[in-house]
């Protein structure tokens, strides 16, 4: 299994283009394999291959939020094309009503026609509000991964919205394209992996079964900083993943 580092973790320290090439290879020097993008910090789509390839690490994919995915599909897919991601995929969007949902579907059936020809798989991202259900039953998680796309499911997220994460993946494996792989406490904060309540060694033994390539490491808001929270991540991990 491969180990993957959200961008948006390490946000602190990423302020410029230059910035963004320094911090791939201190993430590759920690022992992550691979990294998903949270915009590029103002470099074109060639410097951020030429920054990957110097780092000698991979690009698995990108974050982007459902507005800027309808205003921009076009170059968010050039850069997922140069950056040789595998998967493209949609951070966020509203879900509160059927509107929502029909909007999503929309974008990400344009995004997944421009996607798809280079062999990109589009995904989504959830949070806790995707595990509302509707006025009329229906469950937002549930018709994306039935209509929309393939999931992302961020683990903390699944948690906090009152579903067992590793139960919730054996349930969608086949619509499980990557995993977040987020911790937190019991108050709703997220905190490097292993610090929290989340049941990561039973996620991590739910996507070794279903044979998962990758998990993605994420904390929205690192301590002390971004560097030292994920480096306590991986710490971890290579001491738990068997």
């Amino acid at each position: 299994m491969k180990i993957g580092l959200q961008l948006y973790t390490i946000r602190d320290c990423i302020k410029s283009g230059e910035d963004l090439a320094e911090a791939l290879k201190k993430v590759k020097a920690m022992g992550y394999d691979g990294v998903e993008f949270a915009g590029y910090a103002g470099l074109t789509p060639q410097e951020v291959r030429k920054a990957l390839d110097d780092a000698g690490i991979e690009a698995v994919s990108s974050h982007t939020g459902i507005d800027g995915l309808e205003a921009s599909m076009e170059e968010v897919v050039a850069y997922a094309v140069a950056a040789g991601e595998k998967f493209l995929v949609c951070a966020g969007s509203r879900t509160e009503t059927k509107e929502d949902l029909l909007r999503l579907e929309r974008v990400m059936k344009k995004v997944k026609g421009l996607a798809q020809p280079h062999g990109i798989i589009v995904g989504y991202h959830n949070h806790a509000h995707e595990f509302v259900p509707l006025s009329d039953g229906t469950l937002p998680i549930e018709y994306i991964s039935e209509n929309v796309c393939k999931l992302e499911p961020d683990t903390f997220w699944v948690y906090r919205a009152g579903t067992d994460p590793a139960a919730f993946i054996r349930e969608h494996a086949q619509q499980t394209a990557l995993i977040h792989l987020k911790d937190g406490n019991d108050k709703g904060k997220p905190c490097a992996i292993g610090e929290g309540v989340t049941d990561i060694a039973g996620i991590l033994q739910a996507a070794k079964e279903l044979g998962k390539e990758w998990v993605i490491v994420e904390n929205d808001d690192p301590v002390p900083d971004g560097l030292s929270d994920v480096q306590r991540s991986i710490r971890w991990l290579k001491q738990n993943i068997t």
